[in-house]
């Protein structure tokens, strides 16, 4: 088992910001270490992380250093130049780990706002430098920085003299006392060797090349396969979603829990082979409000079926259809573009929750779900995905597009919010027979699948599998004495 030594100090520590993004005032998303000089080393007997991580910090999993082999220098633009200005035993070159980076910005600028005042300074167009106080763990048998390629300015205190720019404010560091701090961790002793000692370098250097290259072949091979993302279980792998990110205007300063971004790409044909790839962002915060609208369904005060269901859903619709605007917006779009009509139009809609997996929602765990009779208990048995413990079996429109998990009455209930605010008349229906729900689309035209609803011909059209027109269900529930709207508008 690894054992550990752990440190504190302060820190100095330069960052990248030209591909940051600038949240407010004082504070950036994105940035990218760079230099990181460590002074008044001092070793402590343990630590609490999830203490220390409370409050103004950064936290870095692990800082990797750049090292010396020659294999390590490829792969320095995933480094960070580290010196410890300490006694020769604590002068670290290995990777730091669990490190918590204190005091960058200080109070807030008044109360409620979320901008506080800075702490650290633009030293460039393309360097922040922060200050304050450091923890970290590094293993517990620590290389030193060898005498030989320590540079000795650092045996002393850097003489680093942040000049202020009377017009802006704008602190810059010399270049010269820069290069002196990074310059230790860069730096291989080089001997001389001869044509012969230069020949096996490029030889040597010529191997390395060919296998970053067969490495990176591989690594090109794996990302085909899987890539960076999480796809859902669909076969052609058209639908995918991003590792959450953390939101750009989150104020990491805030309480717990924060909002994290989730990107979406879902690609798919329609009927007449248009082609379309739709591109949103969801929001674990608006993800938990969505969430909480379920409770108050949780002991029904209706008797009523059809009461239960249209007041769900109406709930649902109501309170998601301000979240949907990016998604709608790309869909009016592409009906622009394109030149839909009406039909093409809700059949673009239709084939989009189409292209999404199917996976089972419903109350209760699996456990108890496998035990049931029919489809629900014959669908767990098989060993398929299933969201358990949803209240009201149904997730709002934005729970969906969040984790792409929906049955037949959340995909309706989506295709009933998208269709109904572009405007065309939609509804959702469901069978107490059939135990299914399918969408209405209210465009008088499709099959003999249809209902009157309101004075208007609403044609079902099943969405739980691909290849179901405006019109068409599974023949087996084609009884319309059977279904009942349970939602609709015209």
């Amino acid at each position: 088992m690894t054992e550990f030594r752990h440190f504190t100090g302060e820190y100095r520590a330069w960052f990248k910001i030209s591909a940051a993004q600038l949240v407010h005032t004082h504070s950036f998303q994105g940035l990218q270490l760079d230099a990181l000089e460590i002074r008044n080393l001092r070793p402590v007997e343990n630590r609490l992380v999830e203490t220390e991580r409370a409050g103004d910090y950064l936290y870095f999993p692990i800082i990797r250093a750049k090292k010396k082999s020659s294999v390590a220098r490829l792969f320095q633009s995933e480094a960070v130049d580290i010196v410890i200005i300490a006694d020769e035993s604590l002068a670290f070159s290995e990777d730091l780990e669990q490190v918590i980076l204190r005091s960058h910005s200080g109070e807030r600028k008044n109360a409620g706002s979320q901008i506080r005042e800075a702490r650290f300074g633009r030293i460039s167009p393309d360097f922040i430098q922060m200050e304050g106080s450091i923890s970290f763990t590094v293993p517990a048998e620590p290389l030193t920085v060898a005498a030989s390629t320590v540079n000795p300015v650092i045996e002393s205190p850097v003489p680093v003299v942040l000049n202020e720019n009377p017009g802006g404010g704008i602190i810059k560091i010399p270049d010269m006392v820069l290069n002196q701090i990074t310059e230790p961790i860069r730096t291989i002793p080089q001997q001389a060797g001869g044509c012969f000692m230069q020949l096996f370098s490029l030889a040597k250097w010529a191997i390395y090349m060919i296998l970053f290259l067969a490495f990176l072949g591989w690594i090109g091979s794996w990302l085909k396969d899987s890539g960076s993302t999480e796809r859902s279980d669909g076969g052609e792998g058209k639908v995918e979603a991003d590792k959450p990110r953390l939101n750009p205007k989150q104020d990491t300063l805030a309480p717990m829990p924060w909002d994290y971004l989730t990107d979406h790409r879902i690609g798919w044909n329609d009927f007449i082979e248009h082609s379309y790839l739709a591109r949103y962002s969801t929001s674990s915060k608006q993800f938990e409000d969505s969430r909480s609208m379920h409770p108050a369904f949780a002991n029904p005060q209706v008797s009523e079926a059809m009461q239960y269901w249209n007041a769900v859903y109406t709930e649902f619709a109501h309170r998601d259809a301000p979240k949907l605007d990016s998604l709608l917006l790309y869909f009016q779009n592409e009906q622009k573009e394109k030149n839909l009509n009406p039909v093409q139009t809700a059949e673009m809609v239709v084939t989009f929750i189409q292209e999404i997996p199917y996976c089972l929602v419903h109350e209760g765990s699996c456990l108890e779900a496998s035990k049931q009779a029919g489809f629900i208990g014959d669908y767990h048995r098989s060993g398929k995905i299933c969201l358990p413990d949803i209240i009201g079996g149904v997730q709002s429109p934005y729970e969906f597009l969040h984790n792409l998990k929906g049955d037949c009455d959340t995909r309706s209930l989506l295709g009933f919010s998208i269709l109904s605010q572009m405007g065309i008349p939609a509804s959702v229906w469901v069978s107490e027979a059939y135990g299914h729900s399918v969408l209405g689309v209210g465009l008088g035209s499709g099959g003999s699948y249809y209902k009157m609803v309101g004075g208007i011909r609403h044609s079902a059209v099943e969405l739980t599998a691909k290849g179901f027109r405006l019109g068409m269900i599974s023949a087996e529930q084609g009884d319309m004495n059977n279904w009942e709207i349970a939602l609709y508008k015209n």
